[in-house]
């Protein structure tokens, strides 16, 4: 049986080694085993299926922009904490108690922050509403409130129970609107 020749040993070789002459050096060789190693395996496709598609580099890790025209959830935040603030601190400093200002801004504000919210970010329209009630009232009570002899906790608690229970109504129905406001547009944008 002859021996296997110089052919035979190049044609043993795996793609992408040392050149098929033989005269690569050893260091050459460990190269090019090195490129081999570090190259991605294709994926084989199974057959009947088509092989997945590749995403480019990098596209798992991009940042998600945001979709769609309107206010983010912190942009609805901001924008219904502060319009029902500035008719709590406008009111408070005017008539000395949150009244009808407080009331018409807190509920301008909920229903604008329904209106100009982004589809995806809606359910935030219903829950900044009552946050910005409460908070409004804590800062109202806790910078503008009256000086008693009670302790800052017991004053802040109790403006804050106080004006829960009797602007209840005020609540509820700025929260509804923001509510309707926030699923009709939910509702038609789905059907799109």
């Amino acid at each position: 049986m002859p021996a296997p020749g110089r052919g035979d040993a190049a044609r043993r070789r795996p793609p992408g080694s040392a050149s098929t002459s033989g005269a690569g050096s050893p260091a050459d060789r460990a190269q090019a085993r090195d490129r081999a190693a570090t190259r991605p395996a294709a994926r084989p496709a199974r057959p009947g299926r088509p092989a997945p598609p590749r995403r480019p580099n990098g596209a798992g890790t991009a940042a998600r922009r945001p979709t769609g025209p309107g206010l983010t959830a912190a942009g609805a935040a901001v924008f219904g904490f502060g319009g029902t603030l500035l008719g709590g601190l406008l009111d408070q400093l005017v008539t000395d108690r949150l009244g009808f200002v407080f009331g018409l801004a807190f509920v301008l504000s909920a229903a604008l922050v329904a209106w100009k919210v982004r589809i995806q970010d809606w359910i935030a329209a219903i829950i900044v509403p009552p946050i910005g009630f409460a908070a409004t009232i804590v800062l109202v009570s806790t910078f503008l409130g009256a000086d008693t002899n009670e302790s800052y906790l017991a004053r802040v608690g109790l403006d804050l129970v106080t004006a829960l229970s009797f602007k209840a109504g005020l609540l509820w129905g700025g929260t509804a609107l923001a509510a309707a406001v926030a699923l009709v547009r939910h509702r038609m944008a789905a059907r799109t």
